[in-house]
């Protein structure tokens, strides 16, 4: 789980234009919420809810909190969406998607 939250943190970190205290904050959340399930076991379900307002974490349908940040949704969901994303098929579905409706 801290291997996942770091990753997640690096990913969102350089695209972020906000402080450097909400990625650490989105990295808690997302350790508390394994935390409180014990451990991040196959089959976890975590949700990363993005707003204009922020990013509200869930690990297995329990909401964990929110971080209040319009730069952190932005960053985070460049993570999935920007020229430089993590998976360019997610990206390239996403907006197949979006596009067709």
């Amino acid at each position: 789980s801290q291997k996942m939250a770091t990753a997640i943190a690096e990913s969102v970190s350089p695209r972020h234009k906000g402080s450097k205290e909400e990625v650490e904050a989105l990295k808690d959340l997302i350790l508390a919420g394994v935390s409180k399930k014990g451990a991040a076991t196959k089959g976890t379900s975590f949700l990363f809810d993005c707003s204009k307002s922020g990013v509200a974490v869930s690990v297995d349908g329990k909401l964990c909190g929110k971080v209040e940040s319009k730069p952190l949704a932005s960053a985070f969901c460049d993570v999935y969406l920007d020229d430089k994303c993590v998976s360019p098929s997610l990206r390239k579905n996403c907006i197949e998607n979006c596009s067709a409706q």
